[in-house]
């Protein structure tokens, strides 16, 4: 499928957060309906995904850097700390965890759901892995 603004969207989220990408479909496409942004945010997703542009963490990985832990086991480098799920149920677990009475992009129960998916890792042109 053919997503008129796929390569700016690209361009503008790469290497950002999952909400980064979401926030740059929003961007692309002011003046669509929410519930078509979030439709087309799952749509770039899941083309991202298979194209192997980007990549989950592992739900519960220990490759985040925080203060109570300052030395994760794994980084984004490590093959352990990809989800190599199939594509399938990795779009369906982002898909159910989508708060159901989310109205706009500014809704403070998108918060929390990007918050609690796991970290995402971008695939550069050159190869390089990217997450922030």
């Amino acid at each position: 499928m053919n997503i008129e603004h796929e390569n700016e969207v690209t361009r503008t989220a790469f290497g950002q957060w999952v909400s980064g990408l979401f926030g740059a479909v929003c961007g692309c496409y002011p003046n669509t309906k929410f519930h078509e942004q979030k439709e087309l945010f799952f749509l770039m997703l899941e083309k991202l995904l298979k194209s192997g542009r980007v990549i989950f963490i592992v739900p519960g990985s220990d490759c985040y850097i925080s203060a109570q832990n300052p030395t994760p086991k794994l980084t984004i480098e490590n093959p352990e700390a990809h989800w190599n799920a199939p594509v399938s149920e990795i779009m369906n677990f982002v898909r159910n965890k989508w708060p159901a009475h989310a109205n706009d992009m500014h809704d403070l129960e998108l918060t929390y759901y990007f918050y609690e998916l796991p970290g995402l890792i971008w695939v550069g042109d050159d190869g390089k892995l990217v997450a922030s």
